[in-house]
């Protein structure tokens, strides 16, 4: 027979994290994350926005995103970059409706300024990703094609593309 004051849960019945998770999870909870981190998302996400701003410019004015580049790394730089916007976003999106407030590690209730780099980067990733919808729909509406995102996937026989 079980007793409810029995010992500790066993390893199996407690969720299992590593020490690395639970040392980030206590720094998110005190909101003490690393100045590194943040200037490293920060950096990130500025970067990226200038590299989405570059490749909205080349989809609004010829239909189509950045050139390849040698061995494809300016694509890949691209995709990354709209995948980062994207998710810094979300991120500011998902932060603003569940606490009414930007991204955690930015509140004045933890120090830290609401005017700062990752702030920043925050509120240019929103636009970016209006910026973005719109373009779509410009050139949706004025030459009646949406640009292709090859290689990740071919939609060319559902819409009409831009060439």
């Amino acid at each position: 027979m079980l007793h409810a004051a029995s010992a500790a849960p066993s390893r199996m019945q407690s969720p299992a994290l590593s020490t690395r998770s639970r040392r980030l999870a206590a720094a998110a909870d005190d909101g003490e994350l690393a100045p590194r981190s943040v200037a490293a998302a920060a950096a990130a996400g500025l970067g990226s926005n200038a590299v989405m701003w570059a490749s909205l410019y080349s989809v609004a004015t010829t239909g189509g995103g950045l050139p390849a580049g040698p061995f494809g790394v300016v694509g890949l730089v691209e995709g990354v970059s709209y995948l980062l916007v994207v998710g810094l976003a979300g991120a500011a999106l998902y932060g603003k409706v569940s606490t009414g407030s930007g991204l955690p590690f930015l509140s004045e209730a933890r120090g830290e300024r609401p005017g700062g780099l990752l702030g920043a980067a925050e509120g240019l990733s929103c636009l970016s990703v209006a910026a973005g919808a719109a373009v779509l729909l410009l050139l949706q509406a004025s030459q009646g094609c949406v640009p292709n995102a090859l290689p990740l996937a071919d939609y060319s026989d559902r819409v009409a593309v831009c060439r």
